[in-house]
């Protein structure tokens, strides 16, 4: 059955872009090569993404600043839903965050600003009841605000359960950044986990595919049921089937040069949701997707023109 209606649920951005051919020195003064400005956060990225593809219907739930500052940043996001899921927050600025891409190394180092309160699971459940129009829905959660989040995802599932739509239901959760508290409490609670190279490296794994077989952490807490998958930086990408055992390895395709790696992971991420929603359980053609998917995206600007048909 395809999943026709993707909700991504996270924060968003205004990211500035740097791009400088080497990491400046502390208390220097440097020129960029180049400088860009884009609307930024995790789900967005992947929402912007997801847009270019005409089988499904994007909407993207966040906390925004007061539409005085925000409003003209929502409207850049083309096709995506936004009408009833954007909540602005009065007397704040919508959360930004500065990017210096060294083009020597490649590294991105970032420095973020963000006074917004987080959606709460009240304003969750406010803004979903309205947009809930046929009970058929891939919803994606960014791993950040997790005590709320943890509380959306039990109420979405308790209320699909108790409403015996359940198994139109697929719920993703990213697993990023290991040093949030409680992350880990988001695994079991995702029929698809998403697992980023810096959280298998937290737990003492040298590389993705050996992180999703070996590890411990996830055979306690992944669903029976459950599709992880951790990317591997340009080795790749790895994925696991829990109900069957199987695992899965994908390689990137080789490019001339390296880019723009902002959102490479997000990119990833979208490849996966948009395959999966499409083509049910064919988990290796889903990885290998998303992996072209991502290595397109690390080779140019930006996110514009990314949508592979298949």
């Amino acid at each position: 059955m395809n999943q026709n209606n993707v909700l991504l649920v996270g924060q968003i951005y205004q990211d500035t872009i740097l791009h400088v051919h080497k990491f400046p020195e502390e208390d220097t003064k440097m020129r960029a090569n180049n400088a860009e400005q884009r609307t930024g956060g995790n789900t967005c990225n992947t929402a912007k993404v997801l847009a270019q593809y005409n089988d499904i219907n994007v909407c993207y739930m966040s906390a925004a600043g007061s539409r005085e500052t925000s409003s003209h940043i929502i409207e850049t996001l083309q096709n995506i839903e936004t009408n009833e899921t954007i909540l602005y927050r009065k007397d704040k600025m919508l959360p930004s965050s500065i990017i210096i891409h060294n083009e020597e190394s490649g590294s991105r180092t970032i420095i973020s600003n963000n006074d917004l309160t987080d959606l709460t699971c009240e304003e969750f459940v406010q803004v979903f009841t309205k947009i809930n129009k046929n009970n058929q829905w891939w919803i994606h959660f960014e791993g950040r605000n997790i005590d709320q989040t943890i509380e959306q995802i039990d109420w979405l599932n308790t209320k699909a359960l108790e409403e015996r739509w359940r198994h139109n239901l697929i719920i993703s959760v990213e697993i990023e950044k290991p040093e949030r508290e409680n992350i880990d409490l988001l695994i079991e609670r995702g029929d698809v986990v998403f697992f980023s190279k810096i959280y298998a490296q937290h737990h003492q794994f040298t590389d993705a595919h050996s992180f999703l077989i070996e590890s411990p952490l996830l055979q306690q807490k992944l669903k029976p049921s459950a599709i992880a998958f951790c990317t591997d930086g340009s080795k790749g990408a790895s994925a696991f089937y829990n109900q069957t055992k199987q695992a899965f390895h994908a390689i990137p395709p080789s490019i001339k040069k390296v880019v723009d790696t902002v959102g490479a992971g997000d990119t990833f991420n979208a490849g996966v949701i948009w395959y999966l929603s499409q083509h049910t359980l064919q988990i290796a053609d889903a990885l290998k997707f998303a992996c072209h998917l991502a290595t397109q995206k690390v080779a140019q600007q930006g996110f514009d023109n990314l949508a592979i048909n298949k």
